[in-house]
């Protein structure tokens, strides 16, 4: 740890990895959550982390996993007694003035226990790393034994970080190719940077190892498996059909949408699949991968195992760095059971963020209970709940014990300015998730003026589901706010729906995406309070009845994202036939999109109207060129995919179609 200004602190740690072959952050450049993320899998001598800007909960995790045993993380910090706030949590109308300091006083508090003085003389390079455990050894010995098996399998490879899980994955496909040396694999993942241990222990014969982007699996046919990139991306183009694939290794697989891994499975079913991803990490998708993914892949007819590794490699057993961590950000909360009689439960009340502050337990609790129901729960949450001026939590509490919570943020107020620019996507508002898709991808920037409560987060200790916790504290938060407009966003299941508008909320948008670890389509449900609101619900109402038949439509066209028939049922039901729009108001619609961000998902009634009007067919799309026209005749009109249509249109791939799809419109538009 080393205290002073930053160009000090800076300095000085330079200093101390002078002699280290392998550091990060240490540039004096800022180290960012989105390069961290890139970086997993990897490892250093040393990891420097700048908080004179306040501290990242979700930086701190991963960049404490960037760190190799024996190595060090350098935290350069502000004279002692200079807490800072972090500013990105002021979302308008707060200022940074509003955001608390607790999460701070709460590492300043964790960092007295640890001896952190900074030695005099520059680190020396950290001990070769281990060659591995036992238990690492057994757990490759399974997986070469799956991998070179007759029959498919399915397998899960669950760990804590720093436990060798990518290792072993190289190590069992080398001792695989060795059994088998005509084995054909292939790796994926988010980006290629993440699996550089993986193939750094596996053959470097690229052609029966090598790293395929998910979306070039999902093109390949179903027996060809993984081809090379050219074959996939043109999946018609003449010749045999190369053999399906032995084996595919999907690493950090909770950073792929559950919907793409579930496709992956039904593409190659003559393949043994394994998937490996990190728990109890700095991702939240991490639980949602091991509550909703594996779970569905245990009822797939492949057989199928889960293999764990819990003895750390990276690092000793019981390593201190590791404890400080894990403490600080509540990373390893216990569920116990509910204390309390049969019964009535207490009655909701307000959680004060300064008693969560004080109160270890009632914190570790809330928070638990937020991991253990909530695939999205990470670090950053923690951060959240002590210091976000605009986001309350409401809880059932008994005996210093959370049973059921709920988190809820104010958003909306807008100005009329802020509101229009939002919707001609001159910029993106952080912390108003509801506001920004009504104004953004409903195309209502009216509906940012409303003053309005999203629920964010709801759960419920799993020994109390059905007893009516989450019903009390929606009912609880309804008695205790007055908004114009109640409101939540969500992952769609019949059951959620269900249950919302038993509530009196009502569906007025499906997302064209789903969600990145629940793998359901998001769904935007309100409840109107004034008489804007219930305006404003009644119009969105109609243009989703309008929209929705042709987004399902272009849902089932990307392979992955297909909607299942019971969520098709409960999404349209109570959708009224809405009237037809005329032909100017189509004409605004076209001409709101092409001038702002809505997606054309969520437009693609009026598209659709307007494309297929007689002068716009007959004259206009004679302006556009012959790849414009395909991509809307395709995309639009036909509904293909997006794959098919860039391909059909000979776009070089999927964002450069998206990205010509309104400079086309707006040709057609034009006088």
């Amino acid at each position: 740890m080393l205290r002073g200004d930053r160009e000090a602190t800076l300095r000085e740690a330079a200093r101390l990895v002078s002699h280290l072959t392998s550091t990060f952050g240490a540039g004096g450049a800022p180290v960012s959550a989105a390069r961290t993320r890139q970086l997993l899998g990897q490892s250093f001598d040393a990891v420097v982390l700048d908080l004179h800007d306040g501290v990242a909960a979700d930086t701190l995790g991963r960049c404490h996993g960037l760190v190799r045993g024996g190595g060090a993380l350098i935290l350069c910090l502000p004279p002692p007694g200079c807490a800072r706030r972090r500013s990105s949590l002021a979302v308008p109308p707060y200022t940074s003035a509003d955001v608390g300091t607790r999460f701070w006083q709460r590492l300043e508090r964790h960092l007295e226990r640890l001896d952190t003085a900074p030695p005099a003389e520059p680190l020396e390079p950290p001990p070769a790393a281990p060659p591995g455990s036992a238990e690492q050894a057994r757990v490759v010995e399974r997986l070469s034994r799956a991998f070179t098996a007759r029959t498919p399998h399915l397998i899960a490879l669950v760990a804590e970080r720093g436990r060798g899980k990518s290792s072993a994955l190289g190590l069992a496909l080398a001792a695989a190719l060795k059994l088998q040396p005509s084995l054909r694999a292939r790796v994926t993942a988010a980006n290629e940077a993440a699996v550089g241990e993986l193939l750094r222990l596996a053959p470097s014969d690229t052609e029966r190892v090598r790293f395929v982007a998910p979306d070039e699996l999902l093109e390949a046919s179903a027996d060809a498996g993984a081809t090379d990139a050219a074959v996939a991306a043109s999946p018609d183009a003449p010749g045999p059909a190369a053999p399906p694939l032995d084996v595919l290794v999907v690493d950090e697989a909770a950073q792929l949408p559950v919907a793409l891994l579930r496709a992956l499975v039904a593409k190659h079913p003559r393949t043994t699949i394994a998937f490996a991803t990190t728990t109890h990490g700095y991702e939240g998708t991490g639980r949602g991968f091991v509550l909703r993914f594996l779970d569905w892949l245990a009822r797939e007819p492949r057989p199928s195992e889960r293999l764990a590794l819990r003895e750390p490699i990276r690092w000793s057993e019981g390593d201190p760095l590791e404890r400080f961590v894990y403490d600080l950000l509540a990373l390893d909360p216990d569920i116990s059971p509910p204390r309390i009689e049969a019964g009535a439960l207490p009655p909701p009340r307000r959680l004060d963020p300064d008693e969560l502050a004080r109160d270890e337990a009632l914190l570790r609790s809330l928070f638990g209970l937020l991991i253990h129901a909530h695939y999205r729960t990470t670090p950053a949450d923690l951060e959240r709940l002590l210091d976000a001026p605009n986001l309350a939590v409401h809880a059932v509490v008994e005996s210093g014990q959370v049973l059921g919570a709920t988190l809820v943020a104010r958003e909306g107020g807008l100005s009329r300015a802020d509101c229009e620019a939002l919707g001609r996507g001159e910029w993106r508002i952080r912390g108003h998730a509801l506001a920004d898709t009504l104004i953004v991808h409903a195309g209502r920037p009216d509906a940012g003026e409303l003053r309005m409560l999203r629920s964010v987060r709801i759960a419920t200790h799993p020994e109390l589901r059905r007893r009516g916790v989450a019903r009390s504290l929606i009912e609880h938060v309804h008695a205790a706010y007055g908004p114009e407009l109640f409101g939540t966003v969500f992952g769609a299941t019949p059951e959620l729906l269900e249950f919302r508008r038993a509530l009196g909320y009502r569906l007025v948008r499906v997302g064209s995406a789903r969600g990145a670890s629940s793998g359901e389509p998001s769904v935007v449900m309100l409840r109107p309070v004034s008489d804007r609101a219930h305006a404003l619900v009644r119009d969105l109402e109609a243009d989703l009845a309008r929209n929705l038949p042709l987004q399902l439509e272009l849902l089932d066209a990307e392979r992955e994202l297909g909607v299942g028939l019971a969520l098709r049922r409960a999404l349209v039901a109570e959708l009224a036939t809405p009237p037809e729009l005329d032909p100017a108001e189509i004409e605004r619609r076209v001409r709101a999109f092409a001038s702002g961000a809505q997606t054309m998902e969520a437009a693609s009634y009026a598209l659709d109207r307007f494309l297929r009007t007689p002068e716009v067919r007959a004259q206009r799309m004679q302006r556009l060129s012959p790849d414009e026209r395909s991509l809307l005749e395709r995309r639009v009109l036909a509904r293909d995919s997006w794959r098919a249509a860039a391909r059909a249109a000979g776009y070089a791939d999927v964002p450069t179609a998206m990205r010509a799809l309104r400079p086309a419109l707006r040709r057609l538009l034009a006088p």
